[in-house]
């Protein structure tokens, strides 16, 4: 029996399977391409949301403290000295936002793991990614930095004899406003100090009042044992005079705004945020550098296949033959 002229040949197997398979390396290279580029984004949205945690902290606690009044009318009692030592909590919102945050950078990782090898994006060049890449790095660095500055710093100057601490409320304004840091010296002899100098004082429930001397008491030998002291925003004098035992030391620098950045730094919340921001910043740098290696390699790798350009063309059979 004959196959009839308009019947069409059996198909073969083996080129079904050749055919197959370019198809299905054409869809890994997709999923692959498609993982890298959402990792780039899910690490670029969790330090999003991280940066705006950051910034509501920021204005709930930071930007509080220094809208403070300068001025303080009467005495503060003890209950509410120990309002003003702290700063505000943070909120339940703010919180939650790291929870997305850490999760999107362990969807970054685990994206990046599949999204390995995969080809550049095209539209991006590598120079646009190798400045954007330096911007995380150096973001990294500043984080450090700041961290350094909080952590490190305060304990090599209690080392050498200095306290730091962070003003709170603006009780000694215009000269220590409200958010400032002070260096406070210990006192070789805490009944030698002058009036007009500026003392830090151990008050009730652990908490510290940065008052001026204005006048010393002595007993009927002529000794210092006390000091009545008063805020420079402060209508009244002190109450109560202040012993030499609660003198921590004498102020001998200040720095504005510092000392409310510290405070908020140093807290839970601001630790966790200073990890996660560093976690987030140290993934993009990764994976924008991965990103830039590709298409620096596809840039400067020719496809085969690639039809020479009429200029080479022209030069080549401009060349003469032997």
């Amino acid at each position: 029996m004959t196959t009839p002229p308009f019947a069409l040949p059996a198909p073969d197997p083996h080129e079904s399977a050749a055919a197959a398979s370019p198809a299905a390396a054409g869809r890994r290279e997709r999923v692959r391409r498609l993982a890298a580029v959402g990792a780039v984004h899910a690490a670029a949205l969790a330090a999003t949301l991280a940066i705006a945690a950051a910034v509501a902290v920021f204005e709930q606690d930071v930007l509080e403290v220094l809208a403070r009044p300068a001025s303080v009318e009467g005495d503060i009692p003890a209950e509410a000295l120990r309002t003003l030592s702290g700063l505000p909590g943070p909120s339940s919102i703010v919180v939650a936002a790291l929870l997305p945050a850490v999760a999107l950078l362990l969807l970054a990782g685990i994206l990046r793991r599949v999204g390995e090898g995969a080809p550049s994006v095209g539209g991006v060049s590598p120079e646009a990614l190798g400045a954007a890449e330096r911007t995380m790095a150096w973001a990294v660095r500043v984080i450090a930095a700041g961290a350094f500055l909080v952590f490190i710093v305060p304990t090599m100057l209690q080392l050498a004899g200095l306290l730091t601490v962070s003003l709170t409320t603006g009780s000694m304004a215009p000269a220590y406003p409200a958010g400032s840091i002070v260096l406070v010296a210990r006192p070789a002899d805490p009944g030698a100090i002058r009036v007009g100098e500026v003392v830090v004082i151990r008050g009730p429930a652990e908490s510290r009042v940065t008052h001026r001397v204005v006048a010393l008491v002595r007993d009927g030998a002529g000794a210092v044992t006390a000091y009545r002291t008063r805020g420079d925003a402060v209508a009244t004098i002190d109450a109560d005079p202040v012993g030499l035992a609660a003198v921590e030391g004498i102020v001998v620098a200040g720095v504005p705004v510092l000392g409310a950045l510290r405070a908020w730094m140093a807290s839970p919340l601001g630790i966790a945020l200073g990890l996660l921001l560093a976690w987030a910043f140290l993934g993009l740098a990764a994976l924008l550098g991965d990103e830039r290696r590709r298409a620096t390699a596809s840039r400067t790798e020719e496809p085969p296949g690639v039809p020479l350009a009429p200029q080479a063309v022209a030069r080549s059979m401009s060349r003469p033959t032997s």
